[in-house]
């Protein structure tokens, strides 16, 4: 089946040929980049990752400093900024699969603001199809933020073949811990730390199920960073269940309810209530930083098995020695760089 979103990481494949994958973000701020080697062998090889400030050139200046960094992954994949498009689950109609992103626009037609023909749309199937009433995610991009990416991609190393979302990007780095931790056909969560929210994402089988983008809350992190040591020593108890009403102790937050843990409870209720017969076993944090803190605080509040995905846990090479400090901007194109497109039909 054809689909435009080999753009925005459809589980419909299209093979891209061999070689080595370069993953890239492009925003009005700078330029970021992975690239990994040739192979599908764990761990995988990080050959270089890296981002560049935009400062005040204009366009062309901008897009000939790109092209200056020698990059040439065989494959090229952009990663859209968050801002640059929407998801909305909606009920999958009862169509042919061809024209099931027709539909998709008909339905987006009430819930999008401007005019759609400046939105490239598509769709991916949320969960497995074991339930009579199907749902689907669709994405709704910005047909300028595309362009954008791509001009940058034809700069910095050639065509953009793929133009990927984090959703899809996060579910390979989930499902590949996952996979690496005995838990591939398991119902896991991830949620990933990002400058003032956060991206949740639970997957089973290597199918992203559910997404959901979530405030942060500073204060919930300054408190896992600063009692880190304290977190380490302390032996950390299983089976807490949050009932609403219940009080949070935050110690030094004077314990005021923390919005996030509030809202991931709820997140999960939604699951347990809609898959029963797929319990959670895991939440992985991913963080630039901090991760195995907030993962400790995480677990001792939610009463699940919360652990840190560290990238030196799937990929190698000199950028992820240690001691070297993985940019913040570069977390989410390490997920990007993990697209398989031979994986499915």
């Amino acid at each position: 089946m054809k689909t435009l979103l080999h753009k925005l990481g459809s589980p419909w494949r299209k093979a891209l040929g061999q070689g080595g994958v370069l993953a890239f973000r492009a925003s009005s701020e700078g330029f970021s980049w992975v690239e990994l080697a040739p192979g599908k062998t764990w761990p995988r090889e990080v050959l270089s990752v890296g981002e560049l400030a935009r400062g005040d050139e204009d366009t062309p200046q901008w897009l000939h400093k790109l092209g200056s960094l020698g990059l040439s992954g065989g494959q090229v994949i952009a990663l859209l900024e968050l801002d640059d498009y929407a998801v909305y689950k909606l009920p999958a109609p009862n169509v042919p699969p061809d024209e099931l992103k027709a539909a998709a626009r008909w339905q987006l037609k009430e819930l999008v603001e401007g005019k759609l023909e400046q939105l490239t749309i598509d769709v991916l199937q949320a969960g497995d199809d074991s339930r009579s009433q199907k749902e689907m995610l669709v994405f709704a991009a910005r047909n300028a933020a595309i362009e954008r990416v791509c001009q940058a991609g034809t700069a910095s190393a050639k065509e953009t073949r793929v133009v990927d979302v984090w959703e899809t990007a996060q579910r390979n780095l989930q499902t590949a811990q996952a996979a690496m931790d005995g838990l591939a056909d398991k119902a896991t969560a991830a949620l990933m730390l990002l400058p003032g929210q956060c991206l949740l994402t639970i997957c089973a089988g290597e199918e992203l199920y559910y997404t959901r983008r979530l405030d942060a809350d500073d204060r919930l992190f300054e408190r896992a960073t600063s009692t880190a040591k304290e977190a380490v020593r302390e032996e950390v108890p299983l089976g807490f269940e949050y009932m609403p009403g219940d009080e949070l102790s935050f110690g030094s937050m004077e314990s005021e309810e923390s919005s996030l843990i509030i809202e991931l409870q709820r997140s999960i209720d939604v699951w347990e209530r809609s898959w029963p017969g797929r319990p959670l076993s895991r939440l992985y944090v991913l963080s630039a930083d901090h991760a195995e803190a907030v993962a400790r605080l995480l677990q001792k509040e939610l009463g699940l098995r919360t652990l840190a995905l560290l990238p030196q846990q799937l990929f190698t090479g000199d950028a992820l020695a240690q001691g070297q400090v993985l940019p913040a901007a570069c977390l989410p194109l390490l997920g990007a760089a993990l697209r398989d497109e031979s994986a499915r039909p």
